[in-house]
């Protein structure tokens, strides 16, 4: 397998060694870079380069994971039978955990260059690849490929791919078991949802509200992927969108025993209690069938991580298999196990910001096949185009993924979800002071962060928590006064507001220690 990348595009090379389940060594020349890609059985298990930026070192330091001096210390003890990875470990400054985490992020790094090389050199050699076992990972090609698409900066890879716009596309079939394994973005999964049959490309850019770049990019990936495919004469019969709503079969009654005379009366009250548990069973049942996930958990869609666990955990309890030991319940031993599957698959899913990102997605698709039911008739008193209202509801979306990063301080992907709710909606406060609360937790994003701290307050005058976050932020970088003053503005609109109390208090006790020098108190804000 030797070609030129001239000639076939990269993340379809990736795509076809995965569908194909190969297993050997991808080797990408451009001079004077090379890369190595190592696959088993279709799976991305490890990737190196000749590019300094490859090192796995270097990595760790330009993420701030590691210090100059702790690299040097660390890369004395290396060995032919101690590689750096285990020098970190024995040194204490990471767990075996983030090792292999930081190595996930290492081969992405080295990978996602490649999908901009539109020349060069590549050739497949089968066979398995000479690694360190401790080495070895097991990503995922699609995802990969998702992820390398989505930084995609030469366009002329994506217009290539796509075949032009007049191109049809189509659902592939059985799409949804590709899909279940992709980490789609709230923004992707919107587009997809727009592919409800045979459509030209141009038709699905016109309905989309994210802009030409970023629909282009996820068609593309869809297309590499298998959700999607041209549409050929081979093909024309695609796979229908799936049904939006099912009905939930409800489990027969069973009649209530007879008692026997000499226990009547206590009979009598043991199986009415148990006939309203079984009603409460019967009733969930109905509801792990009809209802979304935020609903069978009873909480709200904004709910936070916490809310959730909590809600879980308190549902799971009450209706574990286990917790039925009466001859009568064994009846509803299978419903019971419905309902606990079904409540442990909606946890997993909204646990995770990436999964629920993607089940919101669903969720509003599933909400719009409804609003444009020709059985529900439009509300007249609804002003909004359903573009408008589309575009909100993705804002939302986007915030929502944003938040559960941030609770997961994932601050790096919380904020590029935060900049797509900021985007799709300028105007809303608090998108903007999320993100800015967000960029402030890195050094150097808290010029950005002042920035939309700023435009939140202007939006909303009356908020005081925009405030104590701006007052905060000034805090954090030593510039006292300003930060005093932003804190004070927030007790003048909420006066007993304990966040601004405690900064207050902390501010006049970091003023008596001693005053910082001008040039060093400006020296995050001033403008080159």
């Amino acid at each position: 397998m030797m070609s030129n990348l001239s000639e076939r595009l990269f993340p379809e090379i990736l795509m076809q060694i995965s569908v194909n389940s190969q297993s050997g060594t991808l080797v990408l020349c451009r001079n004077p870079t090379e890369k190595k890609i190592y696959f088993d059985k279709g799976s991305v298990v490890f990737a190196d380069g000749n590019v300094p930026q490859d090192n796995f070192g270097e990595l760790l330091i330009n993420i701030g994971k590691l210090s100059p001096n702790q690299l040097a210390d660390a890369s004395k003890k290396v060995s032919a039978d101690k590689p750096l990875t285990k020098v970190l470990v024995d040194m204490g400054l990471f767990s075996a955990t983030e090792i292999r985490e930081f190595l996930e992020l290492q081969v992405q790094e080295i990978i996602c260059p490649l999908f901009d090389w539109n020349s060069g050199e590549f050739e497949f050699k089968n066979g398995g690849a000479p690694l360190d076992k401790d080495l070895t990972l097991r990503i995922s090609t699609p995802n990969l490929v998702l992820e390398g698409i989505r930084r995609i900066r030469n366009f002329e890879i994506i217009h290539k791919g796509l075949r032009g716009l007049e191109s049809l596309v189509c659902l592939a079939p059985r799409y949804e078991t590709k899909v279940v394994d992709l980490l789609l973005k709230p923004d992707e999964a919107f587009i997809l949802s727009r592919i409800e049959s045979t459509s030209s490309l141009s038709e699905i850019l016109q309905v989309s509200p994210l802009g030409l770049e970023l629909t282009q990019k996820a068609l593309y990936a869809f297309i590499c992927t298998g959700i999607i495919e041209f549409v050929t004469d081979s093909n024309k019969s695609c796979s229908p969108p799936p049904a939006g709503v099912y009905r939930a079969n409800r489990s027969p009654e069973v009649g209530p025993r007879r008692p026997s005379s000499e226990t009547l009366e206590g009979k009598e009250k043991e199986e009415e209690d148990f006939e309203a548990v079984r009603a409460d069973i019967l009733k969930m049942l109905e509801n792990s069938k009809r209802l979304n996930y935020y609903d069978l958990l009873k909480v709200p869609s904004n709910a936070s991580p916490d809310e959730i666990k909590k809600a879980y955990y308190g549902l799971a309890k009450k209706y574990h298999p286990d917790h039925y030991h009466q001859a009568s319940a064994t009846d509803l031993k299978n419903d019971l196990d419905t309902i606990f599957s079904t409540l442990s698959k909606a946890y997993d899913t909204l646990k995770v910001p990436a999964t629920r990102g993607s089940y919101d997605a669903r969720i509003l698709k599933l909400e719009e096949a409804q609003t444009h039911s020709p059985e529900k008739p439009a509300s007249s008193s609804s002003h909004a185009s359903p573009a408008g209202v589309a575009q909100q509801k993705l804002a939302e979306l986007n915030y929502r993924q944003g938040r559960g990063h941030f609770d997961q301080q994932d601050y790096w992907s919380a904020s590029q979800a935060f900049r797509q709710s900021v985007r799709l909606e300028p105007e809303n406060a608090r998108y903007r002071y999320w993100l800015a609360t967000c960029l402030s937790k890195n050094p150097k994003w808290r010029r950005e962060a002042e920035e939309h701290f700023l435009k939140a307050i202007e939006l909303e005058q009356l908020n005081a928590g925009f405030y104590v976050g701006l007052g905060l932020l000034y805090k954090e970088v030593g510039m006292l006064n300003r930060a005093e003053s932003q804190l004070r503005q927030a007790l003048q609109i909420s006066p007993g507001d304990k966040a601004a109390l405690e900064a207050i208090e902390t501010l006049a006790k970091s003023k008596g220690t001693g005053k910082k020098s001008l040039k060093t108190l400006k020296n995050f804000f001033q403008k080159k």
